[in-house]
């Protein structure tokens, strides 16, 4: 089946529409600027604010006016990570979108439909004139991937005070979402300290590995390959590090991971890490079975690392929390991902992000870290804190459990999720507005292997139609 032939033909449409604007987090002003121009150009009311986020809204379709006022809502921004080997430019290229089957794919990138499809959604319904409504509106946010910059400095009080939200951020079919996790990002530095290097170097590679959302898939026991790295750099007789790096977001579990390490001896430390290495891959062989670990003799003529300051890295690390903390009744409660490496002139900083549904729990996770490697010396600090949203059973979650029924013949799921949703920022001006989270079934968000099932897109679009129908 080609991409033209897909249906939603509206929802496909727009979804390829906005997958030409390259909008990852913190490069929203071309999306932005296209939901404003798709509000002018259907004299639809509108604002942008000084964040970008864009809020449109139409008017009740005739004889619907006593229907009570209903929002829809998701993110216009989304997470880029490509394949090592793509040459994509998130700045600048638009996403190729490919059909696999049943799937809706991208070429060695993630493909946006987190939270693309909310777009896509909001737009089709927006642009149609058939659909039986009463008075509607889209917020789309800017920066949820990322610090929420967009929810956070939302004026709640230009949203008015619909009755129902319904946040199409959801990845699972049928499963209908009435809580999540809140997050906060913990980072831990080190001052760097070099010296010349006199010894030998390898190089450490781990590639492939699935990695994932750090939220939906931590508890999927995927590696994670930054804390392979230092487990394998931890079983050196002696080591300095002359370069480390790994992962790409840190709301993603890392697949990638590299460091170049001076030792006494390279064809002696590869003899030995070989063991280490095979072991790891077969403790993954079942749930992450792709990934490849690469160890070689390499040429280096750059400084190194202190041995003080390389050992720190390597220990804090290693002992880091990191994966599920926590899970209750089947569903997680608390996790941590170490994501990801930066440097700077004077410092190299790993970035942990802490999620779980009770904000008690978030803050111990932390200080559970902010312990563990103070121990090495670490400075750590926190930020980009946000609220779990509380489960919440409601008239609207009964409405739209009753009109799932009828269209596919079984009640849906009614779960928390561990991954995070703007609901938690979201009630806590819109107190009195019923929220549920929903969307279509979609596969390895926040990875290149991200796809959307084409079925699913339809079935939920389906059922948004007829909810708007129902809520009367």
């Amino acid at each position: 089946m080609e991409y033209k032939d897909l249906q939603p033909k509206e929802v496909f449409y727009w979804f390829k529409e906005i997958s030409n604007i390259p909008r990852e987090s913190g490069n929203e002003q071309g999306i932005s600027d296209f939901l404003v121009n798709f509000a002018k150009e259907r004299n639809l009311e509108y604002w942008q604010d000084d964040v970008l986020n864009v809020y449109i809204k139409k008017e009740a379709k005739k004889g619907c006016e006593d229907y009570p006022e209903i929002l829809l809502q998701g993110h216009m921004d989304m997470v880029a990570v490509k394949e090592k080997d793509s040459d994509h430019d998130f700045s600048k290229d638009p996403i190729e979108l490919l059909v696999e089957g049943d799937w809706v794919t991208a070429n060695k990138t993630t493909l946006g439909a987190d939270d693309g499809m909310a777009i896509a959604y909001a737009l089709a319904i927006l642009d149609n004139d058939e659909i039986d409504h009463g008075p509607i509106a889209a917020l789309i946010t800017t920066g949820e991937e990322t610090s929420m910059v967009g929810v956070n400095n939302l004026d709640a009080k230009k949203l008015g005070n619909p009755k129902y939200l319904l946040n199409i951020d959801s990845e699972e079919e049928a499963i209908l979402t009435i809580g999540c996790a809140g997050g906060m990002d913990i980072k831990f530095s080190f001052e760097k300290e070099y010296e010349k290097a006199n010894g030998q170097f390898i190089s450490i590679e781990f590639k492939n590995f699935q990695g994932g959302h750090s939220g939906m898939e931590i508890d999927k026991f995927r590696l994670n390959a930054i804390k392979g790295l230092v487990r394998v750099i931890d079983n050196l007789d002696s080591y300095k590090i002359g370069k480390i790096e790994g992962g790409v977001k840190r709301n993603a579990i890392p697949s990638h991971s590299y460091a170049i390490v001076e030792v006494e001896n390279a064809k002696e430390a590869i003899e030995k890490l070989e063991e280490v290495k095979e072991n790891i891959l077969h403790e993954y062989k079942n749930s992450d079975p792709n990934g490849q670990i690469i160890i070689e003799q390499c040429d280096y003529d750059g400084e190194v690392f202190t041995k003080e300051l390389s050992e720190k890295i390597v220990n804090s690390n290693l002992i880091l929390a990191d994966g599920p903390v926590k899970k209750f009744d089947g569903s997680m409660v608390t996790s941590s991902n170490l994501g990801l490496i930066e440097e700077d002139d004077k410092t190299i900083t790993f970035t942990v992000l802490a999620r779980s549904e009770l904000t008690s729990a978030k803050r111990f996770r932390r200080d559970v870290i902010k312990r563990q490697v103070e121990i090495f010396g670490a400075k750590v600090t926190s930020d980009n804190e946000y609220p779990g949203w509380e489960r919440e059973d409601s008239e609207l979650l009964e409405k739209m459990v009753k009109v799932w029924e009828d269209l596919f013949g079984k009640k849906p799921e009614i779960l928390t999720t561990h991954g995070g949703l703007e609901c938690g920022l979201l009630k806590q001006d819109l107190k009195d507005t019923q929220m549920v989270s929903f969307g279509p079934e979609i596969e390895g968000a926040h990875s290149p292997e991200e796809r959307v099932n084409i079925k699913s897109t339809e079935n939920n679009y389906k059922f948004l139609v007829e909810l708007l129908k129902e809520l009367r």
